[in-house]
């Protein structure tokens, strides 16, 4: 899978670059490595996807890993930001809150053959399409294509709101491979022990020990789609062997990691590529 050329200028448009002539607008954009998107909320639901490169997305209360293929749906009015470890490209959608059907809630799924293909048919249409028309149909039958699209399996977890915890949270997702131990952890967010992992599992749903192998595997996931090898990914992710890891990831996906890098290749990564 070849990353976006970096002699091009990267694309960098926003939902103000396209004022709402019709329910339903959309780019391809392009983002050299490290780019950020601060803290930003629309008045239009947006819906984009890799489809080269990773990209880190905060929306609400998750903590989400976008690798090729993946697609996220935040609803309008919902804070979000994105950050790329590398250069990057995508496709985005900006839905204003007249068109149907609209997300109730944040939508992570996998992005089929079939919807990337409407999806870049669509971003072919003139600003002032048709919704009459054929062009209508495609939007319509796009936005039903994303609707009806089971949740990805590969979702980051949830998030939680005390600022001492976010604290945590947040040098895990920057550094995976950190090894301190819960008591580590609830000193760095002064707590004791006992309030720590209450408060934790109160927030997020889940226990610290479940919600940093959840982490782990969504990081796994998303190296393991831009062509990391399974050994590579062990180490990045800190895992003591090989072995450890193969054990969590067919335990989390019910695939190992091999299987499901090989399934990749000939699916997601041929499926997105432009045209």
């Amino acid at each position: 899978m070849s990353f976006p050329d970096p002699t091009e200028p990267p694309i960098d448009q926003s939902s103000a670059d396209h004022p709402p002539v019709r329910p339903v607008i959309g780019f391809y954009g392009r983002q050299p490595t490290g780019y950020y998107d601060p803290p930003h909320v629309h008045d239009r639901a947006q819906f984009s996807y890799r489809l080269e490169g990773v990209a880190a997305v905060r929306a609400g209360d998750a903590a989400i890993v976008l690798p090729p293929g993946r697609g996220v749906w935040i609803p309008a009015g919902m804070r979000h930001e994105v950050s790329c470890r590398g250069p990057a490209a995508y496709n985005v959608l900006y839905v204003t809150t007249q068109a149907s059907p609209q997300p109730d809630d944040l939508r992570v799924i996998d992005i089929s053959p079939f919807l990337h293909a409407l999806v870049e048919e669509f971003l072919t249409f003139d600003a002032r399409y048709d919704e009459a028309g054929r062009e209508g149909d495609i939007v319509r039958l796009m936005l039903g294509e994303i609707t009806r699209a089971p949740p990805s399996t590969d979702a980051g977890p949830r998030l939680p709101t005390d600022p001492r915890l976010q604290r945590v949270c947040t040098a895990l997702r920057k550094d995976p491979a950190d090894p301190r131990d819960i008591d580590a952890w609830a000193v760095e967010a002064s707590m004791s022990r006992r309030t720590f992992t209450r408060n934790f599992r109160l927030e997020t749903g889940m226990s610290f020990v479940a919600w940093r192998q959840q982490l782990r595997m969504t990081q796994a996931a998303a190296l393991l789609a831009t062509g990391q090898s399974a050994t590579q990914v062990a180490q990045v992710l800190g895992f003591s062997s090989l072995s450890a890891f193969a054990t969590l990831f067919q335990k989390s996906f019910g695939i190992s990691p091999g299987r499901y890098a090989e399934q990749l290749e000939p699916g997601r990564r041929s499926a997105l590529r432009r045209p």
